[in-house]
């Protein structure tokens, strides 16, 4: 029988100067084949580059498909290219691919191998579609995440001020300094925040699906826009175990045998929608009766609190993806009405 190619994928390790590609081919007869490893500058020139030798190497006949790592924003621009050029473009966690490459038993890391191996994953997995946010959801991602770390660097200052004023010999001009960092840093905050705010209100459609998530008892403007930017609008996410899972909020299960381990979140997922989740969560613990109930009865069955509030985590996570699909406002009688 005649060997036919009916997958290809190009695996792409990305840094910020150079891309360096990796051509498989899948055949009619489950073999994988490698057509060509190539270095492409991470630029426009690099990018246009990369196609045309995909075309030389690839076969003419087949749509091939790329698969990259999220390496930091460096991914960024040649993602956007190729899927304003039409491509299919996968982008995967760096722990996804990481726990891939030792499955196949890769001891050594260089950019080469894990081109090849991103481009092997691409073969053989079935892997989502990376859909590139909206100009709205890229400004309003950077700022979350800028106002975060702002708060973060806040935190530090606060907690150096309380040793300068604690230490045996007290420095005024230490505690003044940090008292003017505190001061701009808030203010820098406030700015970010009416920034924020008037990207939302600018954009009507997103502003109203918005305002149904601030319905939420303990979900506020900032927590809603940096779950829903975080996730594009949730528009690759098609179920809440997805959600939960992008999130880092799946349980993982250690067991074997007779042996039973600890179950724990994996955290392997989006730490911005995890820290986005805290506040709002014990928030409404305290002001939502069932969740307080829920809370509560989770808790006396738990060896401790915490798991308890994770669960509410993830069914906080669930009705805003619930919400935000249905363009609904939250219903507190839900239940009683959907009965009646």
């Amino acid at each position: 029988m005649k060997r036919l190619f009916i997958k290809q994928n190009i695996g792409i390790d990305i840094s910020k100067d150079d891309c360096k590609g990796s051509l498989f081919a899948l055949t009619n007869e489950y073999d994988i084949v490698t057509l060509g490893t190539k270095t492409f500058t991470n630029t426009l020139k690099g990018f246009l580059g990369l196609l045309e030798w995909v075309k030389v190497k690839g076969d003419k006949n087949i749509i091939a498909t790329f698969t990259m790592e999220a390496t930091g924003v460096y991914y960024e621009n040649l993602a956007y290219f190729l899927v304003e050029q039409g491509f299919t473009v996968h982008v995967v966690l760096p722990n996804q691919s990481k726990k891939y490459a030792e499955s196949l038993g890769a001891k050594s890391k260089t950019d080469k191998i894990d081109s090849r191996i991103l481009a092997q994953m691409g073969i053989e997995r079935k892997l989502l579609s990376w859909q590139p946010l909206s100009s709205n959801f890229v400004s309003l991602k950077q700022l979350t995440r800028e106002r975060d770390a702002i708060i973060q660097e806040r935190i530090n200052v606060s907690n150096q001020l309380h040793a300068y004023k604690h230490q045996r010999v007290i420095n005024s001009s230490s505690i003044s300094r940090s008292e003017k960092r505190i001061a701009a840093l808030n203010v820098q905050i406030k700015e970010i925040e009416r920034e924020i705010a008037e990207i939302v209100k600018c954009d009507k459609v997103l502003n109203k699906r918005l305002d149904n998530l601030q319905s939420i008892p303990g979900v506020g403007l900032i927590t809603a826009v940096t779950i829903v930017a975080e996730t594009n609008g949730f528009i690759s996410i098609n179920n809440i175990k997805q959600l939960t899972s992008f999130a880092g909020l799946d349980v993982r299960i250690a067991e074997s045998g007779k042996w039973k381990g600890k179950s724990r979140i994996s955290k392997k997922g989006n730490s911005h929608i995890r820290k986005a989740l805290y506040f709002p969560t014990f928030t409404k613990i305290q002001f939502d009766i069932q969740t307080k109930q829920y809370y509560e009865r989770l808790k006396t069955k738990k060896a401790k609190p915490m798991i308890a509030a994770v669960a509410v985590q993830r069914k906080l996570l669930g009705l805003i993806y619930t919400l935000w699909k249905k363009e609904e406002r939250f219903c507190p009688n839900y239940r009683e009405l959907l009965a009646a």
